[in-house]
């Protein structure tokens, strides 16, 4: 046993330990399951003072989102920070512990008597990752074309900075000025700032119905007018999502029945081909989504490009090129690629950029390898001050970050 191994049973006791024996992850160093926001923070202040290279992870579903950190001395897990604090119904809005799965999550605050209510987030491998893990690498689905991104439904947090001091940002209803908005600069910060342990979310109600049209077979030029005026039209879709080189599009309507069908009718006159599919139909259309891209080898990037541009990506994506899957939330512009075997993700990147676009390792990134976009010089050295007021030693997850 190491030292650090040593003193770390002896601030959270043996079973809260695992020693650096490879079973921990896809790293040799030791694992800490802290059991108390309290007990992660004297944790990290242990690690600071020695100068230790932190990661955090939660589920482990985005694990390898972003660049490899340059090293890794001590892994700290927030999964036994289990818990569902507070749920107002009335008020759409609950406060959980960043270890909390997101399954589990949409469970207990579905099980509120006299309500239907879940958190409108539907993340890659949404329901094992924790709450932590969603926010602090920003993971969306196609919900976000209505529901937004985590950035967007997170009202508060409290975090733990590598020195070991413990802070709130935000906080619990809908409505809040008071102070610095930190829980935006967390999210998407991917444990590189500090460690979110806690968060208090916005919540919706779950819509009685839903309404699916499908077009397939679509052209870029097809799909991006069809997209513009789906844009402009008098419905609130919930989802618009691009399936290519199929070109396939999937636009979800919810909300009363009545709503549902008047609007699906709408959309389905603006998009070529377009029709409504049927509920066993449907069924399958969830599950493709959920798998896509991830369900075959290669790296996944995520992407993002402006909506005028879209019809320019999906040509980029079409048979025969780089783009073996892309997902793209059509209204939106952004969404997942997973790239052909043997395909330069570095070169597709490059593509990308040209259209205005940005793109981000969601799987297969490499510590070794440059930035597929590094920051312009103005947007490093903000990074870069923001990383060193927070993290002066560059305790958590050095080198994952953009600088």
């Amino acid at each position: 046993m190491t030292s650090l191994e040593a003193d770390l049973e002896a601030l959270l006791g043996r079973d809260s330990v695992t020693p650096a024996d490879g079973r921990a992850g896809p790293t040799p160093a030791p694992t800490a399951r802290p059991r108390s926001a309290e007990a992660l923070a004297e944790v990290l202040a242990l690690a600071n003072s020695r100068r230790l290279a932190v990661l955090v992870r939660g589920g482990g579903t985005k694990w390898g989102w972003g660049r490899a950190p340059g090293r890794c001395d001590l892994v700290v897990e927030t999964t036994a920070l289990n818990r569902l604090l507070e749920h107002e119904p009335g008020d759409l809005t609950c406060v959980a512990e960043a270890g909390l799965t997101l399954g589990e999550l949409q469970r207990l605050v579905a099980s509120a008597p006299g309500h239907h209510q879940r958190l409108m987030l539907d993340p890659p491998q949404g329901g094992d990752a924790t709450l932590g893990g969603v926010v602090a690498t920003a993971a969306s689905g196609p919900l976000r074309a209505r529901y937004g991104t985590p950035r967007d439904l997170l009202l508060g947090a409290r975090f733990a900075l590598a020195d070991g001091t413990l802070a709130r940002t935000g906080g619990k209803v809908v409505k809040n000025v008071a102070g610095y908005d930190l829980g935006k600069l967390l999210t998407g910060s991917q444990g590189t700032l500090a460690v979110i342990v806690e968060v208090a979310l916005r919540l919706h109600p779950v819509p009685p119905a839903s309404c699916w049209v499908v077009a397939e077979r679509l052209d870029p030029q097809t799909a991006q007018a069809a997209l513009a005026a789906l844009r402009r039209a008098p419905a609130v879709l919930s989802m618009a999502e691009l399936l290519w080189p199929e070109g396939r599009l999937l636009a979800r309507l919810d909300g009363a029945p009545s709503a549902c069908e008047q609007q699906a009718e709408i959309v389905r006159a603006l998009v070529p081909g377009g029709r409504l599919a049927g509920e066993r139909e449907t069924d399958e259309l969830v599950r493709m989504i959920e798998r896509r891209p991830w369900d075959g080898e290669g790296p996944v990037l995520g992407i993002s490009v402006p909506v005028n541009r879209i019809g320019e990506l999906l040509a980029l994506a079409a048979v025969g090129g780089p783009v073996a899957h892309l997902s793209l939330r059509g209204t939106v512009g952004a969404g997942e690629a997973r790239l052909q075997a043997g395909a330069d993700p570095a070169q597709f990147a490059a593509r990308v950029a040209d259209l205005g676009g940005f793109v981000s390792w969601h799987r297969g990134g490499d510590r070794d390898s440059p930035p597929l976009q590094p920051l312009d010089p103005v947007a490093a050295r903000l990074a870069l001050s923001v990383k060193r007021a927070l993290d002066p030693h560059s305790t958590l997850a050095p080198g994952r970050g953009p600088v």
